[in-house]
């Protein structure tokens, strides 16, 4: 204390002085000085209450007492608005609840001590340090991607069905997630991460629904049985990627409460009522993970939930780079997952590498931050288990290990990369490098955003996500293609899998000291010329017997050199990126030796050679030992420049090691020993024997495909050559942990197993731990055969696969006839129902067509400001107080679907207009169609991109000067004036009332904001902002014309003489509200007429519509019959014209097109995203409408605006996109 009083007198005392003599020589100076000491006092306070909120540890909910019946109020009858007002209560009304707090301060009663996993209780089925995570002690890679099962149309639609909801529909949304899942596994990924999408199974207010599609019990017991590890992310904000990232609309609407306690953008406020609500959806999403966390053991097995990930991306900064969000809201989190029983560490993805970690702004804050918390003015931060993080491109700002440890407090805790993204730019812009440089840097869990492309069902994706076509950007296309950037990202995935134990619990080498000896020859050290030293990266084993990484290393034997230390593995991630384009340069590789009994002192270094593949850059490996019970003891790999993609077990100790052919990347093999060399490959064998009697094998392979069969001591390394065709398609089958579960458990010593089985000869095939091997959907067979390597032969998990009895002329002569090489035929079920093209034959019948009737909907009439009676009713709905324009937004009344429909009727007389042109201003969010008297007047959209940092300067004048941001503050202008002039009607002058005229007014919406980066953005406005005629004046009917008026009275009266009608659909009241186009007549069944016009053409379905843009919302619909061939095989809808569409199949919105960015593609079955085809077939409908542009629309025979869209039915097979190649 003294220390701290001294220290406080030194910084104080002097600038007490230096205030006084500025009070004494300046006032000007005096000001300056008080207006920095006001700016610096409300910094301490803002980091105070970042630190503290005063938020309690304990919340309760209780009903709201009744309010007391006014009798202040004037009787009166039904009133014409007392409908949508009582929408507006119920929408956005202050509950009937109250939330009492009460406890000790949250940041006194949660500390991280409190939250902390249990290490001690539960450490022998999970542990971690800073290198990687132990399940059983096994050192485990967590490589993941994204698993959005919400996003899967085939599990929305299987549970409808075609004729209605499906009998079982739990069954056929598991099918679907079944589909997805083996394709995760297939690429190479050993985990998901799992983002629990609160508004997906809470669609209204103390609704929750986890049947069906929205079975996460199911969800997660389908991973235990595929042996997928979980990363579970609970929420309640997801992502920016999602419409309101995830909130439910029910709570979004509900205005008094603060969303993630923003009260304003870049301020936040301690909401108790939202962390109620918090509390409320832990309740019901943390019952679901019972049971399934991997600390768990139950009959089955261990659980798959390896963490658990609190919200997400919560650490927002605001201006000047002051931290924004609250500490509060982690602890409550934390604390509320532990109540509940969560065992499994907790991890946040709240820090962006490299801004929060070695920014100036960010050392800044954190250095005034440890300063303040030292003289206790500032509570101590809280950090969960584990700090994950994004990173937005690893290869462009490598990871520094000491500025993670620093900041995330975590100097004995993994590097955890939540959000691995992939960067914009080219030519960085690969996820395989990506992956790469992760793996090469020290990440122990990685997670893919947007590598699979999941569909599009509905409208969950945010306005921010449907302008930057996310889904172009993935690398697995929803109908299961994998682009060129994919297929690389697989084999690095291999390559990375099958040196696991060689590369998990790794240290960087400079890290530690290296051990000068070892009881066998062994590299310490890699180099490669033509290559800078930050090109190459050498990472070294962890020699630790109680994370059983000493396995499979042979124990000293009694009489050995007691300093020889452990022989430790090693792997050198080469980066030839840099090098000149052109042909492949050979690179020259020196290993340097440690020293050995067995050597002495002799030369300790030797030079290998080899060529970078396609992708220029390669992951080699040094220090592999195979087998322990040969003869002469393991066959140890020195050190290798070939890359190996995957490692098979056969029968002993003998492996079948994957390898590319010299062509695509040539390499040597270094033994310690004298080996033998046989099978049909061409390989070459040179012997030396040191000069200590010990004995080393190079191995180099010939040109050409082929197996060398190199044995020693009775273990053999199969070593198997192919193309391009087989690594294209490769995929690998991975042994099960040995904690596993017990579909697939065995004891195999704590060591990570080596793989079951590898195939490759076609796209979609698939692989397990049991050896069984399996074909998703139609790919593009290469050949027309699958060749496996395997001990045994595979089991065919599809009937499209079947064993051959013997092999044909094309396997005996690339593959020779080894015992584990099993060919299978592609059978007729794959390839039956293709076209020409490559994709799958689809015929439609039953093409129906129907336009929506405007006089048919269900209308609401609007008020304005001037015609609400209270100033509750005033309070409750208006946003802007303009007595022209709408009181409220869409939102209010619960209009969430992507349309909401106006409508203004209006009588006008010769008398009353004023101008030559009559003229509609509208304001809207965020495209609208206009139609007057049944003709098209074109439309607007106001909606822009956010380029700028969030929460910058520049941030903040881009949203002034562009209305309708996507994402972030939104300037309320973007108003567009249409002349109506030509279609408006006018009755005689001395007709008893004027001529009808009729506006309709379509606004599609791109969705509520995700609520990200502290924008406060969820409750923008959408719908139609403002309206205002011009051209025409009611007002002169009630005054007489000598008498002065107050004209911008009347201009205000006479837009409220123009009234206004509402039409959509609350989403409330929607099983699935984001499953809806917004119209009311959507599911309509009558009106439907056969379009006879449109002949149906057989396989190869297309057609062209005429679309008038004249005659409004336009629906047709037809019958997708079952395919001759799978029922997975993609079929896609192609979708081309300037027209906005919305596609359903079996009742679930599965794709939608908007003019202006070429044409759509949209998957209706099969592939990756797909529903498999019913045997009844499957309905499609599909929705259009569209402006009457000149540059879009052409002239038809009656002179109205037409405009054409193509449609056509196309499979997925060689003419699918390849994206991000």
């Amino acid at each position: 204390m003294a220390g701290i009083i001294l220290e406080s007198a030194m910084v104080l005392v002097p600038l007490a002085c230096a205030a006084l003599y500025i009070v004494v020589t300046s006032s000007a100076l005096l000001v300056v000085f008080l207006l920095g000491a006001a700016a610096a006092t409300l910094v301490v306070l803002r980091l105070r209450y970042h630190y503290s909120s005063g938020a309690r540890s304990d919340l309760a909910i209780r009903a709201k007492a009744p309010a007391a019946e006014t009798t202040d109020r004037p009787d009166r009858e039904s009133h014409e608005f007392d409908e949508i007002i009582r929408d507006v209560h119920q929408h956005c009304d202050v509950d009937g609840e109250v939330v009492q707090r009460s406890g000790a301060l949250l940041s006194d009663a949660v500390t991280p001590a409190s939250t902390q996993y249990n290490a001690e209780l539960f450490g022998a089925a999970l542990s971690y340090d800073h290198r990687c995570f132990y399940v059983c002690g096994q050192p485990t890679w967590v490589l993941a991607a994204d698993f959005d099962y919400w996003r899967l149309p085939a599990a929305a639609s299987a549970a409808q069905g075609p004729g209605g909801p499906s009998p079982e529909p739990s069954s056929a949304a598991c099918a679907a997630w079944r589909r997805a899942l083996l394709q995760y596994k297939a690429m190479g990924f050993s985990a998901v991460r799992i983002r629990f999408h609160w508004g997906h199974h809470s669609p209204s207010k103390g609704t929750y629904d986890f049947a069906g599609h929205r079975d996460v019990d199911r969800l997660l017991s389908l991973c235990e049985e595929l042996g997928v590890l979980v990363i579970a992310c609970l929420g309640p904000f997801i992502g920016d990627d999602v419409q309101g990232g995830g909130y439910p609309f029910w709570l979004i609407q509900r205005d008094h409460i603060r969303l993630r306690h923003l009260w304003r953008s870049g301020l936040k406020v301690w909401d108790d009522r939202f962390a109620a609500a918090e509390g409320e959806w832990y309740d019901k999403i943390i019952a679901k993970l019972a049971g399934h966390e991997i600390v768990t053991q139950t009959a089955r097995g261990r659980g798959c939930v390896l963490m658990v990930q609190l919200e997400n991306r919560l650490g927002a900064r605001g201006a000047l780079g002051l931290p924004l969000a609250l500490h509060d809201e982690t602890r409550l989190l934390a604390r509320m997952a532990r109540e509940r029983v969560v065992r499994t560490p907790l991890v946040t993805n709240n820090l962006s590498w490299p801004d929060d970690f070695s920014s100036p702004s960010a050392r800044l804050w954190a250095r005034l931050e440890k300063r303040l918390q030292a003289y206790r003015i500032i509570a101590q931060p809280y950090r969960t288990d584990i700090s994950g993080f994004t990173v937005r491109d690893v290869n462009s700002a490598p990871l520094d290990l000491d500025a993670v440890a620093q900041t995330t407090r975590g100097d004995n805790v993994p590097m955890v990369a939540l959000e691995l993204r992939r960067p914009a730019a080219a030519p960085r812009g690969l996820f395989c490098d990506q992956i790469e440089s992760a793996l090469s840097q020290g990440l122990a869990v990685l997670s893919l955003p947007g590598f699979f492309d999941l569909g599009c069902r509905g409208n969950l994706a945010s306005p921010q996500c449907q302008l930057s076509s996310a889904s172009c950007c993935a690398a697995v296309a929803s109908d299961g293609t994998l682009s060129a950037d994919a297929r690389a990202a697989r084999l690095v995935l291999h390559a990375a899998r099958a040196l696991e134990l060689q590369l998990v619990a790794s240290d960087p080498v400079g890290a530690r000291p290296w051990i000068a000896r070892a009881c066998r020859p062994a590299v310490r050290g890699v180099s490669v010329n033509k290559l800078p030293q930050g090109a190459v990266r050498v990472r070294r084993q962890w020699e630790c017997a109680a994370a059983a990484v000493q396995a499979p290393y042979p124990a000293r034997k009694d009489g050995e050199d007691a300093d020889g230390g452990a022989q430790l593995g090693i792997v050198a991630y080469v980066d030839g990126r840099g090098l000149p384009a052109g042909d492949q340069q050979e690179l020259a590789f020196l290993f340097t030796l440690a020293d050995a009994p067995v050597l002495g002192k002799c030369a300790s270094s030797f030079v290998l050679t080899a060529t970078l593949g396609a992708r220029k850059r390669g992951v080699f490996a040094a220090n592999v030992l195979v087998g322990e019970r040969g003869r002469g003891g393991p066959l140890a790999l020195v050190a290798a420049t070939k890359e190996v993609y995957a490692r098979v077990a056969l029968d002993g100790d003998s492996e079948a090691w994957i390898c590319a052919e010299e062509a695509l990347q040539a390499g040597q093999l270094f033994f310690h020993g004298e080996c033998q060399v046989s099978g049909h490959a061409e390989v070459e064998l040179v012997d030396l024997e040191h000069a200590r009697g010990q004995r080393f094998s190079f191995v180099t392979p010939k040109p050409g495909r082929g197996i060398a069969v190199i044995s020693a001591g009775g273990v053999s390394v199969c070593v198997v050559l192919v193309g391009q065709d087989a690594l294209d398609t490769l995929v690998v089958g991975y042994g099960p942990h040995s904690c596993g579960h017990t579909s697939g458990d065995s004891d195999n010593g704590g060591q990570p197993p080596a793989a079951t089985v590898a195939a490759w000869g076609a796209d979609g095939l698939t692989a397990d731990a049991r050896g069984s091997i399996g074909i998703l959907s139609a790919g593009a067979c290469k050949g027309g055969r699958v060749v496996a390597i395997a001990q045994g032969q595979p089991r065919a998990e599809s009937g499209a696969l079947m064993p051959m009895d013997e092999l044909d002329a094309d396997v005996r002569s690339a593959y020779g006839e080894h015992r584990f090489v099993w060919p299978f035929g592609v059978g007729a079920g794959v390839n039956a129902g293709e076209d020409e093209d490559g994709g799958d034959s689809a015929a439609v019948s039953g093409l129906e067509r129907r336009t929506t009737s405007w006089g048919d909907l269900p209308w609401k009439l609007l008020p304005t400001m001037a015609d609400l009676e209270t100033m509750d009713q005033i309070n409750v709905m208006s946003w802007q107080r303009d007595l022209g324009t709408f009181a409220y937004q869409a939102s209010d009344i619960g209009y969430n679907g992507s349309h909401v429909l106006y409508r203004c009727q209006l009588r006008l007389r010769p008398q009353h207009v004023t101008s030559r042109k009559i003229e509609l201003q509208l304001n809207v969010r965020h495209r609208c169609t206009v139609w007057v008297n049944g003709v098209n007047m074109s439309g607007h959209q106001t909606l822009h991109e956010r380029a700028a940092t969030p929460g910058s300067i520049a941030a903040c004048i881009e949203a002034l000067k562009n209305p309708g941001a996507a994402a972030g503050s939104d300037r309320w202008g973007g108003t567009a004036t249409y002349d109506v002039t030509r279609a408006m009607q006018l009755s005689s002058a001395d007709a008893d009332e004027g001529a009808l005229n009729e506006v309709h007014v379509l606004v599609e919406s791109c969705g509520v904001g995700a609520q990200a980066d502290g924008d406060n953005d969820a409750r923008t406005p959408r719908g139609l902002i403002s309206a205002y005629w011009h051209g025409f004046n009611f007002v002169g009917e009630d005054h007489d014309d000598t008498e002065i008026h107050d004209h911008e009275h009347d201009r205000r009266t006479q837009q409220m003489r123009a009234k206004w009608e509402i039409c959509g659909v609350n989403v409330d009241a929607l099983s699935d509200p984001y499953n809806t186009s917004g119209l009311p007549d959507e599911a309509a069944q009558a009106g439907w007429t056969a379009a006879v016009e449109h002949p149906l053409l057989g396989p190869g379905w297309s057609t062209r519509l005429e679309l008038s843009a004249d005659a409004g919302v336009q629906w047709w619909r037809w019958r997708l019959p079952a395919c001759g061939g799978r029922a997975d095989s993609p079929v896609h809808l192609r979708i081309a014209g300037e027209a906005t569409a919305h596609v359903w199949v079996n009742g679930a919105l599965v794709g939608k097109h908007s003019p202006g960015g070429g044409a759509s593609r949209v998957l209706l079955r099969g592939g990756l995203a797909g529903q498999e085809a019913s045997a009844a077939g499957d309905e499609v409908k599909i929705m259009l409408h569209g402006w009457a542009d000149d540059s879009a629309a052409s002239a038809g025979a009656s002179g109205r605006a037409i405009i054409p869209v193509e449609l056509s039915l196309a499979g997925g097979g060689a003419d699918a996109a390849q994206t991000g190649s």
